[in-house]
């Protein structure tokens, strides 16, 4: 799965496993909004697979 994500833009998104992310663990009971700057990290740290689903808010 390719995830194109804008660093700019703000997203809903629902993990498929816990992510560690500096000192923040991010869980995947609901969807978060997160900045793009962070599900890009996110995907650079764990892999694309720990995203369920990123939608454009």
């Amino acid at each position: 799965m390719a995830i194109q994500i804008d660093a700019e833009k703000s997203y809903q998104v629902k993990l498929a496993r816990p992510v560690k992310l500096g000192a923040f663990t991010f869980k995947p009971l609901n969807e978060i909004e997160m900045l793009g700057k962070i599900v890009a990290a996110i995907i650079e740290q764990e892999g694309d697979e720990v995203i369920d689903y990123a939608r454009e808010v």
